[in-house]
Order: C-alpha cells, then sequence, then structure tokens
C-alpha cells in the first residue's frame, strides 16, 4: 500500500547493491547507520503525533525522509518543518527533479520494478482507466460526467472503462469494473495498468508514482494540456486532451496507434530503479 511501497521497493533495491537493508514498518526498535522514512511529506504536528514516539525506539546515526520535490523557493510550503527535523539529522531524498535544492535535500529520482508493474502476458491493451483522486479537500469522482462513458461506449465498443478512486464512489457502478483504493501493490497494479491502453488522471500527482507505473506497464497517459511536467512522462506515451468527449474520442483513437513495447521500453529507462537507488545510497553516504 500507500506510502509504505515507496520504502519497501527501495530497500530491495539498496539490498541489490549490496547494503544491508530491509523495510520495517512503524513501530519497531532498531539501531541502524541510516533510517530512511517513507512517510509521505506531513506537517510538524502530524509528526509529533505519529513519529515521534515510534522513533524514539530507533537509533539511527543518520535520518532521511523521502519528498515529492524541493522546497527551495517555497518556503511556506506545509511540510518545511518535517523536511527540516530530517534535513538537520541527515537529509532529504527527492523525487522529481529541480534547478536548485536546499542544503540538505538530494535529487534520487523516481523509481518503477519492470518485474513487478508488468503488461498482461498475452499483450492485449483493452481497457481504458480513469483516475479519481481522493484528499481532504474533495473526492475528483464528484465532478466527473458519466455521460462521457456513454459516447465512448459508442466509440469503442471493443473497450473496458475501468474507474478507480474511492471504495463507495457515487458513480462506481457507471464502469465496467470499479478497482479501489486500498488494495496491496501487486493486486492494485495487476488490475489497474496491466491490460490498460489509456489511463486518464483526475488531477495532477505532485509525486507520479501511478503515472510512471502506467508507462512501465505500457499505456498512454491522457492528460490537459499544462497537465502532467514533462518529467513524469516519456513523449511515446503522452497525449494531450481537453475536456471534451470529441478530443477524447481522438486522444484514445491516437493510443490505439501507439506501441506499447516502445512506450515500456522508454518509461523503464526513465524510471530505472537501479539508477533511483544507486543515487539514493550515494546520498545517504553508504
Amino acid at each position: 500500500m500507500f506510502p509504505e511501497v515507496r520504502g519497501y521497493y527501495l530497500a530491495q533495491h539498496l539490498a541489490r547493491l549490496g547494503l544491508s537493508a530491509e523495510f520495517r514498518p512503524l513501530p519497531v526498535s532498531i539501531e541502524c547507520k541510516v533510517l530512511i522514512c517513507s512517510e509521505y511529506q506531513q506537517t510538524m504536528d502530524w509528526f509529533d503525533r505519529h513519529l515521534a514516539g515510534p522513533f524514539s525506539g530507533i537509533r539511527a546515526d543518520r535520518m532521511f525522509c523521502l519528498a515529492d520535490h524541493s522546497l527551495f523557493g517555497r518556503p511556506n510550503h506545509f511540510s518545511n518543518w518535517y523536511c527540516d527535523w530530517f534535513r538537520q539529522r541527515g537529509g532529504v531524498l527527492v523525487h522529481r527533479p529541480n534547478p536548485q535544492f536546499l542544503k540538505g535535500e538530494h535529487w534520487i529520482g523516481l523509481g518503477v520494478d519492470p518485474n513487478v508493474v508488468r503488461p498482461a502476458a498475452d499483450r492485449i491493451r483493452n481497457q481504458v482507466l480513469f483516475d479519481f483522486p481522493v484528499n481532504k479537500r474533495r473526492d475528483t469522482a464528484d465532478a466527473f460526467d458519466v455521460r462521457f462513458l456513454e459516447h465512448l461506449r459508442k466509440e469503442f465498443s471493443g473497450l473496458r472503462f475501468l474507474g478507480t478512486g474511492s471504495p463507495d464512489a457515487r458513480i462506481r457502478e457507471r464502469f465496467d469494473e470499479w478497482i479501489a483504493y486500498g488494495l496491496d501493490h501487486q493486486s492494485y497494479v495487476n488490475r489497474a495498468f496491466s491490460r490498460s491502453l489509456a489511463v486518464i488522471p483526475g488531477c495532477v500527482e505532485s509525486m507520479g508514482l501511478a503515472m510512471a507505473e502506467a508507462q512501465v506497464a505500457g499505456a498512454c497517459i491522457i492528460s490537459a494540456p499544462h497537465g502532467p511536467p514533462d518529467d513524469m512522462l516519456v513523449p511515446e506515451a503522452s497525449i494531450m486532451c481537453s475536456h471534451d468527449t470529441r478530443s477524447l474520442v481522438g486522444a484514445l483513437t491516437e493510443a490505439r496507434k501507439r506501441d506499447a513495447e516502445m512506450i515500456r521500453e522508454s518509461a523503464i529507462k526513465k524510471f530505472n530503479f537501479g539508477a533511483v537507488a544507486a543515487r539514493a545510497r550515494a546520498a545517504i553516504g553508504l
């Protein structure tokens, strides 16, 4: 599950580089040279309530956290104090590139394990996945016009239209299949991405892991102009689309022409977890 998945696979890849690395859920009592916390960026109040206690059983020479992006030039970001706590004790490992970084921040990139995220064995791509993220302010599924689906079914009789998001989303019954958030990682990526022709994000992800995984499985990413930044996409997968039926029909028609193997090959190179682990190892000084 997220965000544990980031730490779980990072530990595996650090171990492949020869380190004694493993993922452990909190609470844990352990002595180690380096701790890497894979929790999402948080407020310091959240840290005090949820992490300070479990961290008291850990003795580490250095402590690092994972961050979506650099906080350079973001003095009012909600996670400033949280990230600063780790900078003072080790550093911050950053997924997204940035022109400049704060002292103690280290860019490591975003990694996807291609042995975990794979296309279906028969290479059939007959699914279109709509993603509906949920946050404290809103459920993006509430704004979705289900009439889109009826138009698309008329145009593409051979495709299945899937949705993913909250388990109790009001529109879940309008899709051919609904994949609820909260599954274990392997089950989720198999159902969501292995047969996807295209994935349509509901918003711009700050980290972009799901979009990276979809591309490693060979799926196109259909998004609005000024949507996901270039560092989240490979050119072979990226298709721009405005939010209307005609544009979406054109985008899916284009997606059918794209080479899934070429998308996967480019995405594996871009989101190379071995390279991410090597940069992380250099950053933590082991």
